[in-house]
């Protein structure tokens, strides 16, 4: 009997959308870029498209997105019918790699082509390879014969997506499920179901897992062209993109930081958790990156530069000329640890290469006999406080970081290790005492205008020869630097860390923050960034009225207004801090004098500490309401008196913008307390409290807030 061999037709799903404008030219908007990487070259053919109706409730819902970052649309599905059980083939893959498979073995048989009228159809092997079939099983007789049968599959793809209107240079995600058990892969391209060899973008490999029998799941993933104003599509596609399942127009805008430095994302992002990890780190990125240019580059370093996540890196992240790599375990599991990030960008911007002794391990003598082994003190340490200016105190509050010069000791000397907190400060009194001034109050500066940092980093780009980081070697390039750029002050940079230590000690170098520093106007005004808002600590001050509280000590059941408690259930519009929501800041404004709100000295919220008070919170009660009399439960109500309360503040506003102190206590460490401090109308209410335990501690526990009108 002649082998026969069945094949069915071509099956290929793409979505048939509404087409929007194609860009007829790719232009980029910015001058210099270049599109994403990943560009390959693959053939196939004309594709048919079939899709269903949406299986939302609302056929025609429409696009809804999470910030710029991640498509959260209405979910589609396309598919073909045919009842196929994919369990009674031997062989199940694309069309490419069945018919590879096939064509090994039967590649001088007669193929046929099966129609849906029965009808079979001699077609030529070349043509059958160019089918690239998907979702094509492969049943072989068990009886020994060679009778062949190819037979598509009911493929299915279902997203929870249709089309995407999003920012250039936005980092996206599609989540999806099929029943074909196979990898996929995802390109961008400025028409509908383009295929590979026109891509701007492509990724390999969108894995698929398998879920339950039949269905498996996968994410798509894409950082959005710098092509703003035009349309693209996001193609989801097998055989390197020779056939295209399913393809989602997206409308470029314009990028939220439109200027001339770029971040790509490449990686495993998928697989960090935190919704607002990808957008704190593009925050990041356009707020610090053009500051470290605009302050140590000198043209020639790169604008460009990747963020990558891994699965496999069990470290927690590193530099590699331009790409920054982070390990997908660590962020994941200390999600607004993201300060790593500004460290490593700095090393994009240092570009020292080899021309300093940093390759291996440096070691040098003190004056005291004490032998040092440091690796690069000055390359990292510079990182350090690149990140430490012109990110943690460069333009928000939420990762700043606190350290008290006058009280921390070994702030003062770290040893030149290559990383420490000491450095971090080191380097910012070195630019309060020794600072590039523009000294011409002309907008620019050259060499002889340099400060320290300034002057070393140039030093160290200009070398031709490598050198050493030594603190203590007068005669070295490095340490000339230092004494010219403190004009015989120093001649060292260890004379630099004495002179920094002895004016902490003495309280002449007190950090605040960097809002007063000269060398300001460097990192301002920069094209496609807002200007640094310089958070700072200031002491906050109370205000001046003062009522005389009435206290309740070691009572069971503590006497309270009468009337309805106005804070009860309350808007909380933000606080410091909370160990969990099972003891969280809402147990403070559920009227239950048996539950807690507890927190640590650290806050959530570090404008708390730059004020110079422990904890607070600001509640909305929903409207302008008239009230006198305020009532806070301490800890020593049911627990410990170590912890009441004893210092804070309430203060009132009908906007939330403007305020009025109404109360201070600067001493009341009492279980219960309640204050009448004179009728007000307001919406908002604030407690910001200045001492939050008898132990100094900063930690805080309150039973309740309660507020009254006695009048009522």
């Amino acid at each position: 009997m002649k082998k026969l061999l069945l094949i069915v037709a071509l099956l290929v799903l793409a979505l048939a959308l509404v087409a929007c404008g194609t860009p007829a030219s790719t232009t980029l908007d910015n001058e210099g870029t270049t599109a994403a990487p990943g560009t390959t070259e693959a053939g196939g053919e004309t594709v048919t498209t079939t899709k269903t109706p949406p299986t939302t409730e609302d056929p025609g819902a429409k696009l809804e997105t999470t910030e710029d970052y991640t498509a959260v649309l209405d979910e589609s599905e396309w598919t073909h019918k045919t009842d196929i059980n994919v369990n009674d083939f031997q062989f199940f893959g694309s069309g490419t790699e069945v018919t590879t498979q096939i064509g090994l073995k039967y590649k001088n048989r007669t193929w046929y082509l099966l129609g849906e009228d029965g009808k079979k159809t001699e077609v030529k092997y070349a043509e059958v390879r160019k089918m690239g079939t998907i979702g094509a099983m492969v049943e072989e007789k068990s009886d020994g014969s060679t009778d062949i049968t190819v037979t598509e599959v009911n493929t299915v793809v279902k997203a929870s997506w249709s089309s995407v209107t999003a920012k250039a240079g936005s980092y996206l995600m599609f989540d999806f499920t099929t029943n074909l058990p196979m990898n996929f892969y995802m390109t961008v391209t400025k028409t509908e179901a383009g295929k590979a060899a026109t891509a701007v973008y492509k990724q390999d490999g969108v894995t698929v897992k398998k879920v339950s029998s039949g269905k498996y799941t996968g994410v798509a993933k894409c950082t959005v062209p710098y092509f703003k104003g035009q349309t693209y599509y996001i193609n989801i596609c097998t055989d390197e993109g020779a056939v295209v399942l399913a393809s989602i127009p997206v409308n470029i805008t314009a990028p939220k930081y439109d200027s001339q430095y770029r971040l790509q994302f490449i990686g495993e992002w998928e697989q960090v958790k935190d919704p607002e990890y990808l957008p704190n780190l593009v925050d990041l990125f356009y707020n610090v990156y053009p500051r470290l240019y605009a302050r140590f580059a000198f043209g020639t370093e790169p604008k460009e530069i990747t963020f990558e996540a891994d699965k496999q890196y069990d470290g927690v992240a590193y530099c590699q000329g331009t790409r920054v790599c982070v390990s997908v375990d660590y962020a994941n599991s200390n999600p607004s640890d993201l300060g790593f990030f500004s460290h490593e960008i700095t090393h994009s911007v240092q570009q020292y290469n080899k021309l300093t002794n940093y390759g291996g391990e440096t070691t040098y003598t003190d004056p005291d006999g004490k032998v040092w082994k440091a690796k690069a003190w000055w390359t990292e340490n510079m990182a350090n406080f690149g990140g430490f200016r012109y990110f943690h105190w460069g333009y928000s509050t939420k990762f700043v970081q606190i350290y008290n010069v006058q009280t921390q000791s070994n702030l003062w000397n770290w040893g030149w290790e290559p990383y420490g907190d000491g450095s971090k400060l080191f380097l910012s009194y070195i630019d309060w005492k020794f600072p590039s001034i523009d000294a011409n109050n002309d907008k620019k500066l050259d060499v002889s205008e340099y400060g320290v940092i300034d002057l070393v980093n140039y030093t160290i780009k200009t070398a031709t020869q490598s050198f050493s980081d030594n603190p203590y070697d007068p005669n070295s390039p490095f340490n000339k630097a230092v004494n010219t750029a403190t004009k015989g002050v120093c001649k060292t940079m260890e004379e630099v860390r004495k002179l920094y230590e002895s004016d902490c000690r003495n309280s002449v170098f007190v950090f605040t923050g960097f809002e007063d520093y000269v060398d300001n106007w460097r990192t301002e005004d920069l094209e496609g960034i807002p200007n640094p808002t310089y958070p700072s600590m200031k002491k906050a001050v109370p205000g001046d009225k003062t009522a005389t509280p009435s206290v309740q000590n070691d009572v069971e059941t503590p006497t309270l207004p009468t009337g309805t408690n106005l804070a009860k259930d309350a808007t909380i519009v933000e606080f410091s801090s909370e160990i969990s929501s099972r003891e969280g800041i809402a147990k403070a404004f559920d009227g239950d004098l048996d539950t807690m709100w507890r927190a640590g000295a650290s806050t959530k919220d570090k404008k708390y500490q730059l004020q110079g008070y422990d904890h607070g919170f600001i509640i909305d009660l929903g409207a302008t309401k008239t009230f006198d009399t305020y009532v806070i439960a301490n800890a020593g109500l049911h627990k410990s008196k170590t912890f009441n309360v004893i210092s804070w503040e309430i203060r009132v506003s009908e906007d939330g913008k403007n305020w009025t102190s109404v109360d201070y206590q600067p001493d009341c460490a009492n279980d219960v307390i309640t204050v009448n401090f004179g009728s007000v109308s307001a919406r908002y209410v604030e407690m910001r409290v200045f001492k939050s335990d008898k132990s100094g501690s900063g930690a805080i526990r309150m039973y309740e807030f309660m507020l009254f009108n006695s009048k009522e």
